[in-house]
């Protein structure tokens, strides 16, 4: 019988979340059902041995009991039930493995999971900014700073509620430079009007959609 305190421990690999982004970061859509844990049968277990999760260092599901089926390298699956990831902030995830046999425990190394359902911008989105206020030719936008701005962010503009350039906000575009989206002549000219009012809403990598920023208007000249 391999118990715990026959051998050396094993080093546990750490939990799995497959809808987690790599910083541990859940999108708000996979909030609203349980959330799926893969946990891969360590190498010294045995049928009967036992293994449950813990999130911040309190037990949050039962015991999964491993059987004759559960081989080393097998994934087990266990749910994280949504009442668990109500808040917004960063979870520590872990599984503890328990042998009923020498009454001893071991645990995996934590995992963060993040939960986030605030919108970027806040209550308010500056208006693109442009140098220009006629369109001579493509022209170049700036996107000021708002409240909440992350990498991964995607901005969407709108130009007379059609569907405009998008951008995807880069880490140095948070202090180094400013955010810039190109709107191309012949695009705009599509419009088929002499002015294009432009606004534009952010999406964050958790799902959060702000409110629509304010609006700003272009003239098109030939």
């Amino acid at each position: 019988m391999n118990d715990m305190n026959v051998k050396a421990p094993i080093p546990l690999p750490p939990a799995v979340v497959p809808v987690a982004f790599e910083d541990g970061l859940l999108k708000v859509a996979d909030l609203d059902a349980p959330i799926a844990v893969e946990v891969e049968v360590w190498p010294a277990a045995e049928t009967g041995y036992t293994v449950r999760l813990h999130l911040d260092n309190e037990p949050v599901t039962n015991e999964r009991v491993i059987t004759d089926d559960d081989k080393p390298g097998n994934m087990l699956t266990l749910h994280l039930a949504e009442s668990l990831l109500l808040h917004d902030g960063t979870y520590n995830l872990q599984y503890r493995i328990y042998s009923p046999f020498a009454d001893l425990e071991d645990f995996s190394p934590e995992v963060a999971l993040k939960v986030d359902r605030t919108p970027p911008g806040g209550a308010l989105l500056g208006p693109v900014l442009f140098a220009e206020r006629e369109l001579n030719s493509n022209t170049l936008a700036f996107i000021p700073g708002y409240a909440g701005i992350e990498t991964g962010d995607l901005i969407r503009t709108l130009c007379n509620g059609v569907a405009g350039p998008t951008h995807t906000v880069q880490a140095d575009e948070l202090t180094l430079r400013p955010i810039e989206i190109v709107f191309e002549k012949a695009f705009l000219q599509s419009l088929g009007a002499d002015y294009v009012n432009i606004d534009y809403t952010v999406t964050d990598r958790a799902g959060n959609e702000s409110i629509r920023s304010l609006p700003k208007t272009l003239a098109l000249v030939s």
